[in-house]
């Protein structure tokens, strides 16, 4: 009962957690077409604030930030996985971007199963990736070739 008269006491707080409530379950509703549906999957098993967050924006950028976030989660989960040998991990983070429309990419990377899953059907963001604006699609890969030089740069410095 302690929550429920936290809540009780802002009834000015009721409206906004209903639509909270109701934003996280459509949310969950996943599109109909079969990359979107497992790119949308893949956002809310990751992040799953941030996929709420995405929900609310109109569509083409909604959709354009979810392959967004899924190309850098991928590009962050080569960085992060200590098994793979510096000499062959900044290549991968240079040449990153150029493999962003790749739909034969995948690599077998990652510490979590979320980021192992992501890293194996990468394909599928390919795809999605595909299907975006071409403005959408140079932003994408610019920002991950910047990403991707950054991140490879620290860590030659190391």
């Amino acid at each position: 009962m302690g929550k429920l008269a936290e809540v009780l006491s802002h009834p000015e707080e009721i409206w906004p957690l209903l639509q909270l409530y109701h934003q996280g379950r459509r949310a969950k509703q996943l599109p109909s077409d079969e990359t979107w549906r497992w790119c949308y999957g893949a956002l809310n098993k990751t992040s799953r604030s941030f996929a709420l967050v995405i929900q609310q924006l109109p569509p083409e950028l909604k959709d354009a930030v979810c392959v967004f976030y899924l190309v850098l989660r991928a590009l962050d989960t080569v960085e992060d996985d200590m098994a793979i040998a510096v000499d062959e991990k900044v290549p991968v983070l240079r040449s990153f971007h150029e493999r962003v429309a790749d739909r034969s990419f995948s690599m077998e990377v990652g510490s979590k199963p979320t980021d192992k899953e992501l890293m194996e059907n990468y394909p599928m963001v390919a795809d999605a990736f595909l299907q975006l604006s071409a403005p959408m699609q140079k932003v994408i890969q610019e920002i991950a070739q910047r990403m991707g030089e950054g991140m490879a740069e620290f860590i030659e410095k190391e």
